[in-house]
């Protein structure tokens, strides 16, 4: 029997951030049960992705017409409106996750947002805090977290020198603490993923004799190139360029955790963290800000205190232990999870 059609929409890597490594991982799970198709938003052009950027409508049209259900993560409101039109004139079954949406938005804007959501048929939202900034409707909603566990055969090694670096540090007997951000960006006036924070505590806690080296990578410097730069400027003035390495690679973070002892993700604001579930995937403590409900394993302190963030890295040094993979179960859990709602929607008659 031929394989239904599932056209996943919306960023692919690289460059990587939490929803096109979601995208990527997600449809890789179910290459199996599907067939699967792209189409990527993001800037970076790739010859093996249709991009909607090229601005060949009618390719795109082509491939809504030739799916049977539609997969949208977009993260641009226009462009996300713009799919759930085109796939419900074409009559296409439609599942829509939303991966964040903001605190603050004006009320209109919101009412908005709530009618073109709904016109898709299964809304699954990341966390629950979604649902208490827009209504949707109930019957139509799933409050799942967006993690799905790396095949790790299919993960890039790290670049050597990057390898090189951490090697040195850990035979000097520092502890490797990493952390990411998709691109620099200010939110409420503040550092949106903390690399401020990151650079204030290295420059404290190696200062007071702590072993500890810092990796943070940036995957895209589209936007806020000056920022980056800034913040270069201030490592070196600060002279922590041996124990705090700033870079803009496409890397897999996820190989870096297993090289790390510690995961940062002091963010002033979050959706589902891909970063955190992973590292607690790997066993790796991972000390993150408290914007929002986190997984149990994780390690919280108060958003934007400086004080509290270096006093849990300085426990967390003091507690290190050994990983724990729980891959399969995991796996297993989201195939069953995501081929099952594709086919109860598929499978739905409509009247």
């Amino acid at each position: 029997m031929e394989k239904k059609r599932i056209l996943f929409i919306g960023p692919m890597p690289p460059p990587m951030g939490g929803v096109s490594i979601h995208i990527l991982r997600l449809s890789r799970l179910l290459l199996n049960y599907f067939s699967i198709d792209y189409i990527d938003e993001s800037k970076s052009i790739k010859s093996e992705f249709f991009n909607l950027r090229s601005l060949k409508f009618l390719q795109y049209f082509k491939r809504i017409m030739k799916s049977d259900l539609i997969y949208v993560h977009s993260g641009s409101r226009l462009l996300l409106m713009f799919h759930l039109i085109s796939a419900k004139i074409l009559r296409k079954k439609i599942i829509l996750t939303l991966h964040g949406y903001p605190i603050i938005k004006r009320n209109l804007a919101v009412r908005l947002d709530e009618y073109f959501y709904s016109l898709s048929d299964s809304i699954i939202v990341v966390n629950e805090y979604i649902l208490k900034r827009i209504s949707l409707p109930s019957a139509k909603c799933i409050v799942r977290h967006a993690f799905i566990p790396p095949m790790m055969d299919d993960e890039a090694d790290l670049p050597l020198f990057l390898k090189d670096w951490i090697v040195d540090r850990k035979n000097s007997g520092k502890i490797v603490i990493c952390a990411n951000a998709y691109q620099l960006r200010i939110y409420n006036s503040q550092d949106l993923y903390g690399l401020d924070m990151c650079i204030e505590a290295a420059d404290n806690l190696i200062g007071k004799g702590f072993p500890l080296s810092f990796i943070f990578n940036v995957s895209s410097l589209e936007k806020n190139r000056e920022l980056y730069e800034q913040y270069r400027n201030d490592i070196k003035e600060k002279n922590l360029q041996e124990n705090f390495l700033l870079i803009n690679e496409e890397l897999s973070f996820v190989k870096l955790i297993t090289y790390s002892d510690i995961v940062l993700r002091p963010t002033n604001s979050d959706g589902d963290a891909l970063t955190i579930r992973e590292a607690i995937h790997f066993g790796k403590p991972v000390i993150s800000s408290d914007v929002i409900s986190r997984p149990d394993e994780t390690i919280l302190f108060r958003s934007r205190d400086i004080i509290d963030f270096e006093n849990k890295i300085i426990e967390t040094v003091g507690q290190l232990s050994g990983s724990n993979i729980r891959h399969d179960k995991q796996k297993i859990d989201n195939q069953i999870f995501y081929k099952d709602l594709i086919n109860s929607l598929l499978n739905k008659l409509e009247y």
